[in-house]
C-alpha cells in the first residue's frame, strides 16, 4: 500500500496548490491517484475528483475513532475504478490547517498530524518560502521536533524561485536530512479563489486550463520517481462490514448545482443500511425519483440558485406531496434551508419549515459539533452523531429538538427538527460517526414503503 500527506505549517501556505499540483504529476506518471480530505471540507474533494477521476473521501479522527477511520481509509483505498492495478495505486491526502491543529486549535484529535498517526502514513511538509532563507530552517525545525512518530519524509517548497531553490534546498537537506521533493514558484494564475464557504468550486472557474499549466509547472520541478519512493506504508486490511441485503430501498438524494456537499462516506454508510441510491436535481428535474421511499437534502449553495428553485414549482409540489404524505427527511445546511419559505426573499420555496432564511453577513456558527435528538428517535440514548457547521445565513426558529454540543468548548444549546421520520438541521452530518443515526432513517424508509405500497 502507498500513500502520504501533504500537511502545511499553516493555512495559506498553499497546500490546495500543492496537492493538486502531485496528484496530477503522479496521474500523468501512470498512477491510479485515490484522493482523500483530512477534515470538513467538500470543495476539495471536487478538485481532487476533477483530476483523478476517483471520488474524493474525507477522513476524520474528531468524527470516527482511530480503528474505525483506517477501517474507512482501508475501504475508499478499493473505491476506484475495478480496471485499476492494486501496485500503481497510491493514496493522496491533503491536510487541513497547520498540521498539528486540532479540536480548539491545540487539541490533536481532528488535526492532520493525528490523521497521519492513525494510518501510519508518510507526510510531505509543504512550506510557503517566499521571503524566507535561514529564518526557514528554525521554521521547519520547529514542526520536525514535534514530530514524535517520524512520519515526515518529504519537504515541498511553495513560491520560491527557480534560482534560489537549489540554494535553499541543499541548506534544508543539509540541516534536517530530510529530502526536498520540489518546489513550485509563485504564479497567481494557478491560486484558485475562496468565497466565504471556502474555495470556489470547479465549475466556477477554468479549472481545466489551470491544471494544465499547473501539469506544466510541477513536471519541471518535482521528479515523481522521487516523490513515490517515499510512499510506502504498511497495508491496512480492510473489513468488510454486515449490511443489509444491497438495494431494501430507495433514498433519493439531491445533487445538483445547488445542492453537492455530501461525504462520499455517507453515500457508503447508507448503502450499508441498505439503501438504493438515486439522485435527483431539484432545479432540473420535474418530480422527486419515482419509488423515493426517503429524501436527503444536502449542504450546498441554494442561495445562488433560489430564483432557480422556485420556478420549478413541478418539483416543490413533488417535494410537498411527498413529506406530507410521511416520507423521511434528512437535511443539512443549504439543504435544511431549501425546507423554508425562502431564502433571502426569494421562493416560495418548499415551505414545510416557516421562515425565511437570511444571510447575516458574518459566520453565524463555525466548528465541530455532537448531536443527539431529545426524543431518541434517530439516536439511540448515550449514543450521538458528529459533525460540523459552517454558515453564513440564520432563520428565527432553527428549532429546538436536538441538543448539540460544541466539540471545543463543551457549550450546548437546542436545535433542528426531528423525529421518527426526519432529522433536519443547520448541522452536516457525517454517518460513519453513528450507525444507528443511518439504521434509523432505513427503517423508517422501509416502515414508509410498506405503507404506500398498501395503499397502492
Amino acid at each position: 500500500m502507498r500513500g502520504f500527506m501533504i500537511a502545511a505549517d499553516r493555512s495559506g501556505s498553499g497546500k490546495t496548490t500543492v496537492t493538486r499540483a502531485l496528484m496530477l504529476l503522479l496521474k500523468n506518471a501512470g498512477c491510479t491517484v485515490v484522493p482523500y480530505k483530512a477534515g470538513p471540507d467538500y470543495i476539495d474533494p471536487m478538485y481532487h475528483e476533477q483530476i483523478t477521476g476517483v471520488r474524493g473521501h474525507n477522513l476524520d479522527t474528531f468524527f470516527t475513532d482511530k480503528e474505525k477511520t483506517r477501517q474507512l481509509f482501508a475501504r475508499d483505498f478499493e473505491d476506484v475504478p475495478e480496471n485499476s492495478p492494486v501496485r500503481d495505486r497510491i493514496a493522496v491526502v491533503e491536510g487541513v490547517m497547520g498540521l498539528y491543529d486540532g479540536l480548539g486549535g491545540f487539541q490533536p484529535q481532528g488535526s492532520s498530524y493525528d490523521l497521519a498517526a492513525a494510518l501510519q502514513m508518510p507526510i510531505v511538509l509543504c512550506v510557503n518560502a517566499r521571503g524566507a532563507a535561514e529564518t526557514l530552517l528554525a521554521s521547519i525545525s520547529g514542526i520536525l521536533s514535534f514530530d514524535k512518530a517520524d512520519l515526515i519524509h518529504g519537504i515541498f517548497l511553495n513560491e520560491v524561485s527557480d534560482s534560489f531553490y537549489p540554494i535553499l534546498a541543499r541548506r534544508i537537506e543539509d540541516y534536517t536530512g530530510i529530502p526536498v521533493l520540489g518546489h513550485l514558484p509563485k504564479n497567481d494564475s494557478l491560486h484558485v479563489e475562496s468565497r466565504h464557504l471556502g474555495l470556489f468550486m470547479p465549475l466556477d472557474q477554468d479549472s481545466t486550463t489551470q491544471n494544465q499549466l499547473l501539469l506544466e509547472e510541477i513536471s519541471k520541478r518535482c521528479e515523481a520517481e522521487r516523490l513515490f519512493n517515499i510512499t510506502e506504508m504498511n497495508d491496512i486490511m480492510y473489513q468488510k462490514p454486515r449490511r443489509r441485503l444491497h438495494g431494501l430501498v430507495k433514498i433519493a438524494i439531491a445533487c445538483d448545482e445547488a445542492f453537492s456537499f455530501f461525504y462520499r462516506e455517507n453515500e457508503m454508510a447508507l448503502a450499508d443500511a441498505g439503501a438504493k441510491i438515486v439522485y435527483f436535481s431539484p432545479i432540473h428535474d420535474k418530480t422527486i425519483p419515482e419509488g423515493a421511499c426517503g429524501l436527503i437534502f444536502p449542504g450546498g449553495y441554494p442561495e445562488r440558485y433560489a430564483e432557480q428553485l422556485a420556478q420549478n414549482t413541478s418539483m416543490l409540489s413533488s417535494i410537498r406531496a411527498a413529506i406530507k404524505s410521511g416520507i423521511p427527511v434528512l437535511a443539512e445546511c443549504g439543504g435544511f434551508m431549501y425546507l423554508h419559505d425562502s431564502i433571502d426573499g426569494k421562493g416560495p420555496l418548499v415551505g414545510a419549515l416557516e421562515g425565511d432564511c437570511i444571510n447575516t453577513g458574518r459566520s453565524v456558527r463555525f466548528g465541530y459539533l455532537k448531536a443527539a435528538d431529545k426524543g431518541h428517535f434517530f439516536i439511540r440514548d448515550g449514543e450521538e452523531i458528529r459533525g460540523h457547521e459552517f454558515h453564513y445565513y440564520d432563520v428565527k426558529d432553527p428549532g429546538a429538538d436536538a441538543i448539540v454540543k460544541k466539540a471545543a468548548s463543551g457549550e450546548s444549546r437546542y436545535e433542528g427538527f426531528c423525529g421518527n421520520e426526519g432529522f433536519v438541521s443547520f448541522m452536516h452530518f457525517y454517518y460513519p460517526s453513528c450507525p444507528s443515526f443511518v439504521a434509523h432513517f432505513i427503517d423508517e424508509a422501509l416502515v414508509y414503503g410498506r405503507k404506500v405500497q398498501k395503499q397502492l
